[in-house]
């Protein structure tokens, strides 16, 4: 859709009724034309406001060819195209301004009719055939917030050929250049071709054909990927044409001048491009379709300079006669008018912010100016006699050209930071690498520089007017052969390097081997100590074994000689009682033999009471009784106290013959237990006799190992002196070579250089010839 239409558009269209269209809206397949339909609903709805007379908003919806004009704001149907046709989606009450003003919709039916209308082509009437809506030659908008550092690897051409379109007897003026903002690459514009460098190997990458002639302007994209070049013919004819970087297509032509094309620029979103040249006029066109969005004929002289900013919101242009104008970039509406220029425009660049723009002049000075309010806020004289080109680095440098043959370096200030080594000609081009460690600059005179900015060496010059494919790759081959020959002389030190190197890193495998044998008999040695270690407690815990054996036969003879004397002992108390038992046996037969004497007395006493006549008798014998009967008793009471003392004894006998076998037995079990660690004794000295020789033989082991480790490092320590050796030899032969290493690397770096450049050209060439031979061969078309 190409702009919405104005708020007082169609103002005057009523909400009146409109009941004819609905029965002829129901058929979809049926032919809606403007004039059996369409129109009696804009004569309903709309004309009061919309028609030859009262056109508001410029539109007039009287007429089939007004309607298809549309209005100040550009066309208002799209043919084919319902959704992107601004009529109806105003009509729809979709977008603003609604119409009809202050009023509802109009009916569904007439809006079917209509959109039925322009969905069938917009046909004027049946017999008309249907417009097809302009559709988009390349599809290559983007998304704003994607604009700007691209997703994946920066575009860099793919495989296209280098072959120049054009070969002229000498270079021409380079008068555009452009670097791309995130890849290795420039474009250097010539004679109907526009020439691809790499900047990382300063190598032609692609050559793509512009043959409309010569080449004014060169503008990358924002994200790299578009090449946009702008020139012609002067006088003649010219255009603007963008090419995808990456396969080298056309994808885009823009603008049919009739002169050449001095500025242009595409939008950060890809949504337009504009242009400008000897017309005065400036041109902004849609890539959608190709259309025209708006024009501008302020400039009263040549448009030389153009660029969208960086956010794509301004746009800047400036002219022949030191006219500098800013424009919102989106409506063609001037933002801007700067003043303070008195002579041409040279070149524009805006800084990554899009609120400093720098513009440079044939006044010799460039100017900074700031978006807020459109003043100067620095003014640098560049360059006696006028400065040709300015471009702003990311981190805002500048870098200018001019007539007095330099190329300058600025900080972001406007402070001079460098002159650049003096053209022989007007330096009329420059701009920085994509990485912004580089310039590359030009002259009238054709040639081409590359510096870079530290110190502002000369680091290599690109050809404007390249030669071919065969030639180049025999100036190649030719500089291979020199470079190689110019490496002989470094090749002794590079084999002396190589050898040392070689003998060095040979050295350190044998020393490593070495150690690594080291180390297993290292550990070797330490596990042989451990088992050592181990045998020695071994042996010490067998003859502790031996020890305790034989302790333990001590105790059982020593409880064997306990138990033989308690066995004495008892036997000896057992005797003394047994004697002692058969004199009590004596004692108590004695008075045994005195009790029945006496039981004799007591009996003759007790008869003599009986037998006694008088109480003096009696009494004299009972007295006599008493007395026998108390010897009685006495003798009774000594029998009893020695059958007593009998029973005791007789019992401690007893006691002793148990105490006597029990010590009988201790004296048994002592015997058996000494038998039993007598054997104990022998069975540890075993032990021990087996431990003495496995530590015997682990200790031998150990020592064995012992040696076998004093001689591996006795063979390492000598291989550590050949590796010292080789080192010191290495460290020599690297000193050598580090005297030459500069001269060296170069003609090193320029043989592989060379040799790449050499295989690629090969390689193109021959795929050239191939190609050439296949159309030589094939039938011409039609025979």
């Amino acid at each position: 859709m190409r702009g919405k239409l104005p708020l007082a558009l169609l103002l005057g269209i009523t909400a009146s009724a409109y009941p004819a269209a609905s029965s002829q809206a129901a058929d979809a397949k049926a032919k809606v034309t403007f004039q059996d339909q369409v129109s009696a609903v804009f004569k309903t709805r709309c004309n009061s406001c919309h028609n030859g007379d009262k056109q508001k908003g410029g539109l007039n919806l009287e007429t089939f060819g007004g309607t298809m004009q549309g209005g100040g704001s550009g066309k208002v149907i799209e043919p084919g195209d319902p959704d992107n046709s601004s009529l109806l989606a105003l009509i729809t009450h979709k977008e603003e301004p609604k119409m009809p003003p202050n009023s509802p919709k109009i009916p569904d039916a007439e809006i079917e009719t209509i959109r039925l209308w322009i969905e069938g082509g917009a046909l004027e009437t049946s017999g008309s055939m249907a417009a097809v809506k302009a559709k988009p030659k390349f599809e290559f908008k983007l998304d704003p917030s994607a604009a700007g550092k691209p997703v994946g690897p920066p575009a860099m051409p793919e495989n296209l050929s280098t072959e120049p379109v054009v070969l002229a007897p000498r270079p021409n003026a380079v008068t555009a250049m452009a670097s791309s903002p995130w890849a290795p690459l420039v474009a250097i514009g010539g004679h109907k071709q526009v020439l691809l460098y790499n900047t990382t190997n300063n190598h032609l990458s692609a050559v793509l054909p512009f043959p409309e002639g010569s080449i004014n302007v060169l503008k990358f994209s924002r994200n790299g990927s578009l090449l946009l070049v702008g020139g012609g013919r002067g006088g003649q004819s010219g255009l603007a044409v963008v090419f995808d970087v990456k396969n080298g297509k056309r994808v885009f032509e823009i603008g049919k001048e009739y002169d050449a094309v001095l500025a242009a620029d595409i939008s950060p979103d890809h949504g337009m491009v504009a242009l400008g040249g000897p017309s005065k006029i400036l041109r902004v066109y849609s890539t959608s379709d190709g259309q025209l969005v708006y024009e501008s004929k302020k400039h009263t002289e040549w448009i030389t300079a153009i660029e969208f900013s960086p956010d794509g919101v301004l746009l800047a242009s400036g002219d022949r006669n030191n006219g500098l104008v800013v424009w919102e970039a989106g409506t063609g509406r001037e933002y801007f008018d700067l003043r303070g220029h008195t002579l041409a425009i040279t070149d524009v660049s805006w800084r990554l912010d899009s609120n400093v723009l720098a513009s440079a002049s044939e006044d010799g000075t460039v100017k900074l100016w700031e978006m807020e309010n459109g003043t100067a806020i620095k003014n640098i004289g560049a360059h006696g006699g006028g400065v040709a080109s300015v471009r702003m680095a990311q981190d805002g440098r500048l870098v200018t050209t001019g007539r007095d043959h330099v190329a300058r370096l600025w900080d972001p200030n406007g402070n001079k930071l460098r002159d650049f080594e003096a053209f022989g000609d007007l330096a009329l081009e420059a701009v920085f690498s994509h990485d912004s460690n580089a310039i590359i600059a030009s002259d009238w005179s054709g040639e081409v520089r590359v510096f870079e900015l530290k110190e502002g060496k000369r680091l290599a010059n690109l050809a404007s007017n390249p030669a071919t494919i065969a030639t180049r790759l025999e100036q190649a081959s030719q500089a291979l052969v020199a470079a190689e020959a110019a490496t002989k002389p470094f090749q002794p030190m590079i084999k002396a390097t190589a050898d040392a190197a070689a003998a060095l890193t040979a050295s350190q495998n044998v020393l490593a081997a070495a150690q690594q044998v080291v180390a297993q008999k290292t550990a070797e040695v330490t596990q042989a100590d451990q088992v050592v270690k181990q045998k020695m407690a071994a042996e010490k815990a067998a003859n502790d074994g031996v020890v305790a054996a034989q302790a333990a036969v001590t105790q059982a003879q020593a409880a064997k000689a306990a138990a033989e004397k308690l066995v004495a002992d008892k036997a000896a108390a057992e005797k003394s009682a047994t004697e002692a038992l058969a004199a009590i046996k004596a004692v108590i037969a004695k008075a045994q033999a005195d009790r029945v004497a006496q039981i004799q007395g007591v009996e003759t006493a007790l008869g003599a009471i009986k037998s006694a006549a008088d109480e003096a008798a009696v009494a004299k014998a009972l007295a006599e009784f008493d007395a026998q009967t108390k010897r009685y008793l006495d003798l009774k009471g000594a029998v009893d106290a020695v059958a007593a003392r009998f029973s005791a004894t007789e019992a401690q006998i007893n006691v002793l013959v148990g105490e006597k076998n029990a010590a009988g037995k201790l004296v048994e079990q002592a015997v058996a237990q000494i038998n039993t660690t007598t054997e104990g004794v022998k069975a540890a000295q075993v032990v021990a006799q087996k431990a003495v020789a496995e530590r015997e033989a682990s200790a031998k082991v150990h020592a064995d190992l012992n040696a076998a480790l004093q001689t591996v490092n006795a063979d390492a320590a000598a291989k550590k002196v050949v590796v010292d050796q080789a080192t010191a030899a290495k460290v020599a032969a690297d000193q050598a070579l580090a005297a030459n290493k500069p001269a060296m690397d170069a003609a090193v770096s320029k043989v592989a250089a060379l040799k790449a450049e050499v295989d690629a050209l090969a390689l193109e060439k021959k795929a050239n010839d191939a190609a050439k031979t296949a159309m030589a061969t094939s039938p011409a078309k039609g025979s």
